[in-house]
């Protein structure tokens, strides 16, 4: 019966994991020429990153950062500044989240 209970708590922790929501932080700021931090959490890897134009749903991306294994990514912004952007990431599953626009300084 242990057996039974260790594998029963072991698949709701597996459950609980995969379950958490998938979210994006927005960066506080954007400067042209500058690297800066995108981070999320929840989902399930890997994660697909991509630079969008802001406000503008189903817009075709500016950048697709790529395929990321990790919870973090750093890009060197090469937008021109003024250009107002927003992150789109989507984990292995197909979840999607999205950060606010910010307007690259």
């Amino acid at each position: 019966m242990k057996f039974f209970t260790t594998i029963f708590a072991s698949s709701l922790a597996v459950a609980s994991v995969l379950a958490q929501s998938l979210t994006i932080n927005t960066p506080v700021s954007l400067v042209s020429g500058q690297p800066t931090l995108i981070s999320w959490s929840g989902g399930v890897p890997p994660f697909f990153l991509s630079v969008e134009p802001a406000n503008q749903p189903g817009a075709p991306p500016l950048e697709d950062l790529g395929e990321q294994d990790g919870t973090s990514f750093t890009w060197n912004v090469d937008l021109a500044a003024g250009t107002a952007v927003g992150f789109l990431l989507r984990d292995s599953t197909g979840a999607t989240a999205q950060s606010a626009g910010v307007v690259i300084q």
